[in-house]
C-alpha cells in the first residue's frame, strides 16, 4: 500500500443518542505502517463513541503507549483512556489504576475477551465494549480513502451508512 492509500480524510456526521448530541467531525488520519486495518476501523468506531466530548484525542501514531482515543482532564491526567482490539493486558491493567474510566473496544467472543475479562471486571472503572466481527469486516471491505460516514450510536446498536452502504452492528455490548 503506497502511502497515498494510507491516508484517509474523515467526514463523520454523528448521531450519539447514548450521549443526547449530534455533531460533525472532519479531521484526516492515516494507517499507521504497524496498524493493522482491523485496528485503524475499531480506532475510528472508538472515536465515534468519544468525539461527543470535544477534547477527545485520536492516536494518530498507534504509540501503545498512548490511548487509541483518549479525553484529558484540565490537570493533564486521562479522564477516559480507550484502547482497541487486543490491547496488553498487563499494560492495560496498569492503566486501570492511573485513569478515571478504562475503555476497551474489541472484537466479541474473542479469544483474547474470554481470557481477559474476568482479570479487568475487576476494576470498577474498567468497561468493555463488545462489538461483532463481521460488522468491522464489511467496513473493512468498502473503506475508502474519503469516509463520508452517517453515524448514530444507540444504547443496543451502532451504525454506519456512506453514500453506497449501510453498516449496522448484531452485536454491541457494553458493560
Amino acid at each position: 500500500m503506497s502511502d497515498k492509500a494510507r491516508i484517509f480524510k474523515a467526514r463523520f456526521s454523528i448521531a450519539d443518542l447514548r450521549q443526547q448530541r449530534n455533531h460533525q467531525e472532519v479531521f484526516t488520519t492515516a494507517l499507521t505502517k504497524n496498524e493493522t486495518l482491523e485496528h485503524f476501523v475499531l480506532k475510528l468506531l472508538g472515536y465515534c463513541l468519544l468525539s461527543y466530548d470535544s477534547h477527545a484525542v485520536l492516536n494518530k501514531f498507534s504509540d501503545r503507549l498512548q490511548p487509541d482515543v483518549g479525553i484529558k482532564a484540565l490537570d493533564e491526567h486521562y479522564k477516559t483512556w480507550l484502547s482497541v482490539d487486543q490491547p496488553n493486558l498487563d499494560q492495560l491493567l496498569k492503566i486501570a489504576k492511573q485513569v478515571d474510566e478504562l475503555l476497551i473496544l474489541t472484537m466479541g467472543n474473542s479469544e483474547w475477551l474470554a481470557q481477559s475479562e474476568s482479570r479487568l471486571k475487576l476494576f470498577s472503572n474498567s468497561h468493555i465494549i463488545e462489538i461483532d466481527q463481521q460488522f468491522v469486516d464489511d467496513i473493512q471491505t468498502d473503506l475508502t480513502r474519503s469516509l463520508n460516514w452517517n453515524v448514530t450510536i444507540d444504547e443496543s446498536s451502532l451504525m454506519i451508512t456512506d453514500k453506497v452502504h449501510c453498516y449496522e452492528t448484531k452485536q454491541f455490548d457494553w458493560h
